[in-house]
């Protein structure tokens, strides 16, 4: 179902860049099965009968210019959660990040349209002060050929070394995608290297959670459809006084006189048998 080995030159790749891109990923095999789960998850036809915890697209009701997303459809769709939820997702993230193991915070459905519009420049670990360490990595399989006229990631080099900032702006559909990243940058005086993901329907990549990434406008003709994992360290913890990003969908799960990130909310995808 998914295929890969973490060497050292990725190491050293992902350390360098703070992300690395890999063409093959995904066992074509099950890529048109994957596709066709896009169209009942936004009609809400949930094969579990779970609703996810964030539907942000409706058929129908929304607008059909956005990009359109659901969060932890692994617990709606069996499928989706077997590759959201796979164990060298896991593996590969905490090899990656330099863990013992890996748990899934929280998945997203992401459907990008013909004409579909931006998501702003930003830093996935600022959503989650709520979680300790605030770190995380992030898996994101492609399920269509992407170019950068599909509007596909983008990723700036090294950005993983500037430090964290608080979430700031809109991030869906804002008129200038890059305009909390070029503030930035121009503030502390640090240099934008853009890299596009530009991979064949199966690729995927992997970014730290610090990393710069937003994508543009889909101006070509085609759909843009891709699984994301979100994983952080399997010894993860619920923060116990902060609120910020996510916190109000996700802080939920937390269990009374516990700290732990409940496997049945956040799912253990792999841990190393090495202490």
């Amino acid at each position: 179902m998914i295929n890969l080995k973490i060497n050292n030159d990725l190491i050293n790749e992902f350390n360098e860049n703070g992300f690395v891109i890999i063409n093959k990923f995904l066992d074509l095999q099950y890529i048109d099965q994957l596709r066709d789960k896009f169209e009942p998850l936004f009609r809400g036809k949930f094969e579990t009968g779970i609703e996810p915890d964030e539907w942000n697209w409706k058929f129908d009701k929304s607008k059909s210019d956005v990009t359109r997303q659901i969060c932890n459809a692994w617990k709606s769709d069996n499928l989706i959660r077997k590759f959201i939820c796979h164990k060298i997702v896991g593996k590969c993230c905490a090899q990656l990040m330099n863990w013992k193991g890996a748990k899934l915070l929280q998945d997203n459905v992401l459907w990008k349209p013909p004409g579909g519009k931006t998501l702003g420049f930003h830093q996935d670990a600022a959503y989650d002060d709520w979680i300790i360490p605030q770190t995380m990595i992030t898996c994101w399989m492609s399920l269509d050929d992407t170019s950068k006229e599909m509007g596909t990631i983008e990723y700036v080099k090294g950005s993983h070394k500037w430090g964290l900032q608080p979430p700031k702006g809109e991030f869906h559909s804002p008129d200038d995608y890059k305009k909390q990243l070029n503030m930035f940058s121009k503030k502390n005086n640090m240099k934008i290297d853009i890299s596009y993901v530009e991979v064949p329907a199966g690729g995927a990549s992997f970014h730290h959670g610090f990393t710069w990434h937003g994508s543009g406008v889909n101006t070509s003709k085609n759909h843009r459809r891709a699984i994301v994992s979100h994983c952080v360290p399997h010894d993860a913890k619920f923060h116990p006084t902060n609120e910020g990003g996510t916190a109000k969908i996700y802080k939920k799960y937390k269990i009374k006189d516990s700290d732990l990130l409940d496997e049945n909310f956040f799912p253990l995808l792999w841990k190393s048998e090495i202490n």
